[in-house]
């Protein structure tokens, strides 16, 4: 099994936050790793010491491409790592996580979060449809919620890199949009919820555990999310449907992620077994992405950890993007 991931190295420079990974699994050998920036337009300064526009983001796989996300670039590779093309887009804000959005592996729904958007595109980058959590009644009304002020026609890629959208009153932290045939969910970190907005808008999970998570995913037969809970250092296990937590799985249970944790402590801006990266094998396996980058394989039916590797030492070196392939 080869596994590819990518990483955001905090308060480094720019052209230095990040790599994309290619590991054999088996061996545990790197078999290459190629830096990741935002290019076109560059981004030469960011006075945000977290991630922001450092390094990689969301990472999808086909057959015989793999898509990585950067601040504002979608790069798409051969499976040995060759560039091949790029898909962007004047929404394409901070990007997150992504999925396609059919089993063609043709249009690909995008978390743009800087500009709390999903935007859907097809594979020129091109705008097919977009949705705006802040401008949705329900939501207006349940968190207060208004709409942001933004040109939707002019190119947005870099004119949020140094507007600090954290701090903005109304924020979601749109970062994750999953898929489940015809539905599709968002996450909204912020608010700690998951959204389905199509076919119908409705909130389906709400959970103060959700608040700073990342990467959701659909499995099982379609009625259960599996989320990594960040801050908390969890891997959730919901029922959709009931809207209700199933499993918790504390990662530092684990006795080797213990002992990551107590080697690397948590320092400022940077928090040790960040869990960040997500990737479903089979219905029993999964791998999760914490910090310092690393990689853990898991059963989440015997909650036993399978194996484990450690990319970095640094704890400001966290896993992003996360996919496999069995060539």
């Amino acid at each position: 099994m080869i596994v590819y991931f990518d990483t955001v190295r905090r308060k480094r420079p720019v052209r230095e936050g990040g790599e994309l990974v290619q590991l054999d699994w088996s061996t545990k050998k790197v078999i290459k790793q190629l830096p990741i920036f935002p290019s076109a337009p560059d981004i030469d300064y960011d006075p945000n010491p977290r991630g922001n526009s450092r390094g990689g983001k969301g990472m999808l796989i086909s057959d015989n491409e793999l898509f990585v996300g950067n601040y504002h670039t979608i790069l798409v590779f051969d499976h040995c790592l060759n560039l091949k093309r790029r898909i962007t887009n004047n929404l394409f804000v901070n990007l997150h996580e992504m999925c396609f959005d059919g089993s063609d592996g043709h249009n690909i729904w995008v978390s743009s979060t800087a500009v709390d958007c999903a935007v859907l595109v097809n594979q020129r980058g091109e705008t097919i449809k977009s949705w705006w959590p802040r401008e949705e009644k329900v939501l207006q009304e349940k968190f207060g919620l208004g709409p942001l002020e933004i040109d939707k026609n002019t190119d947005n890629r870099a004119a949020y890199v140094h507007a600090d959208v954290e701090k903005k009153e109304g924020h979601t932290h749109l970062n994750s949009v999953a898929k489940f045939e015809d539905r599709t969910y968002v996450l909204l970190n912020r608010q700690g919820v998951v959204v389905q907005i199509e076919p119908t808008l409705k909130i389906v999970l709400e959970d103060q555990q959700l608040c700073g998570a990342h990467s959701p995913a659909v499995f099982g037969d379609g009625d259960q999310m599996i989320v990594c809970s960040s801050f908390s250092k969890d891997i959730l296990i919901y029922h959709l449907e009931k809207g209700t937590l199933i499993k918790r799985i504390h990662l530092p249970g684990f006795a080797e992620i213990a002992r990551l944790h107590r080697e690397n402590p948590d320092q400022s801006y940077n928090k040790s077994i960040f869990v960040r990266g997500l990737e479903i094998i089979n219905p029993q396996r999964i791998l999760a992405g914490v910090s310092p980058a690393s990689i853990l394989e898991i059963d989440i039916h015997k909650n036993r950890l399978l194996d484990f590797y450690q990319y970095s030492k640094e704890v400001g070196d966290a896993v992003h993007g996360l996919v496999h392939w069995k060539k």
